[in-house]
């Protein structure tokens, strides 16, 4: 007996025990020879059989029709419903549920699952929120920040400290989950046997699945070493390719650009972060080394099924009763960590100078202008007025607070390591601006002392 808590995070759901936890796979519902599967099975039907699996109806919850009926479901609630039936199925023996629920859901999405475990036999003594359950020891004298990456989208969530761990402000990152993750690397993968052997192993839905099924070993070891060797069969032949670790790591420190982006915004160089990352995220190379980039800020990864795990410190009502709400605050479970260092290299992060070119200004409180007309200042970039997509006053860069910023002010834009910057964003070494068409690049370059 006892209870079991189950983590509906659709980038891999766990149940946890007070005996151990179980990977129930993946947010993925497939209808194979007339019988619904889910998890890593379904996962599995997804490249070769697409028109037969759904992966966003925990995301989207509703009463709403599906884009087309999954076997006998209609509905995403109807799926919802049947994964957690199979789910509670894998519970045997315990006599209560606590539900760990994504970051996002909305009152009436809270609602509507409650209804579902009511309906599917679960009975439910809690739901808590899955960042809240995640943060189990506090951080003395640091803000304490949790990162979730669901399958389709991440989630910022500030967690307050003073009692126990509880929630406080949230900030969707749209569009950035694991499936992003996932579908970039194995497009970078795909692009390492296009030039080493011509072959794409994405133009036919077999190899792709072998890719696919392959890419994990190959990630893992690209952790391990700088330089991997990939191979696939395909009619008769065996195609190889290698990859360099450092080119994977740069491709999905792109991916994840407007994460770091927005981190960089929320953390101040004066008052010191922790960042819990889950587990998962550190399976693809180069996420973790982008946010260990991050100014002032300490990077803890999680153990594996972390929320699952803490969720079993949530009580409740009695089973299926209707006084189960949304638990926003939790005890801390594990003792205080106050032996972290002062984050290392934060000020060599700030940029000194930006350069254009071959030439460099130095940056200060006074703000540097880029555009085609600069008017008076001579702190600053003209360039040539027939520059195509370039404002007159385009964007402007300055120290503000300890930290170079650049305001876009542009009617075109300007992009930060490839991606649009919105209104502003903190520059750190080593980025790259681009405005213009063609694009025209300055890159943000830290000035250091002499010296071992």
């Amino acid at each position: 007996m006892g209870s079991a808590a189950i983590d509906l995070d659709d980038a891999g759901l766990v149940i946890a025990r007070d005996d151990g936890v179980e990977d129930a796979g993946p947010g993925y519902a497939a209808s194979l020879d007339g019988v619904l599967r889910f998890g890593a099975e379904a996962a599995a039907a997804a490249t070769l059989q697409p028109r037969l699996v759904q992966r966003r109806y925990w995301l989207d919850l509703a009463d709403r029709p599906l884009p087309a009926p999954l076997g006998d479901c209609r509905t995403s609630a109807d799926l919802a419903q049947r994964h957690l039936q199979a789910l509670w199925a894998r519970c045997a023996g315990a006599d209560s549920a606590v539900l760990a629920v994504m970051p996002g859901w909305s009152t009436a999405q809270l609602a509507l699952l409650l209804g579902i475990a009511r309906d599917a036999g679960v009975p439910v003594t809690a739901l808590v929120d899955a960042a809240v359950a995640a943060s189990r020891r506090p951080w003395p004298g640091r803000t304490l920040w949790h990162l979730h990456a669901g399958l389709h989208t991440a989630a910022l969530t500030r967690i307050g400290q003073e009692g126990g761990a509880t929630l406080g402000e949230r900030i969707a990152i749209e569009r950035l989950g694991v499936e992003l993750l996932a579908r970039g690397s194995a497009e970078f993968l795909a692009r390492r046997f296009v030039a080493c052997s011509r072959f794409d192993p994405l133009h036919d839905a077999r190899t792709e699945q072998q890719l696919r099924t392959a890419m994990p070993q190959w990630l893992a070891a690209a952790a391990r070493s700088e330089r991997v060797d990939l191979a696939l069969e395909h009619g008769g032949h065996r195609f190889e390719a290698s990859l360099e670790a450092a080119g994977l790591r740069a491709h999905v420190a792109q991916l994840i650009e407007p994460l770091t982006q927005r981190l960089r915004t929320l953390l101040s160089p004066r008052e010191p972060a922790v960042l819990q990352v889950q587990a998962r995220l550190a399976e693809y190379p180069g996420v973790m080394e982008a946010l260990l980039r991050l100014p002032a800020c300490t990077v803890v990864l999680l153990e594996p099924a972390a929320a699952a795990r803490g969720a079993l410190r949530a009580t409740g009502a009695t089973p299926g009763g209707d006084g189960v709400r949304l638990t926003t605050a939790l005890p801390w479970d594990q003792p205080a960590d106050d032996s972290l260092p002062a984050p290392a290299g934060a000020s060599s992060l700030v940029p000194t100078h930006v350069t254009f070119e071959g030439r460099a200004w130095r940056l200060s409180a006074q703000p540097f202008v880029i555009g085609t007309d600069i008017g008076g200042t001579t702190h600053g970039l003209q360039l040539g007025p027939g520059t195509q997509a370039v404002s007159r006053r385009h964007c402007t860069i300055q120290v503000e607070d300890g930290r170079a910023m650049v305001h876009d002010q542009s009617r075109y834009g300007t992009r930060l390591n490839g991606h649009p910057v919105a209104g502003s964003a903190v520059l750190q070494a080593g980025d790259v601006l681009a405005i213009g068409t063609p694009a025209r690049e300055l890159t943000l370059l830290a000035e250091v002392a002499d010296g071992p």
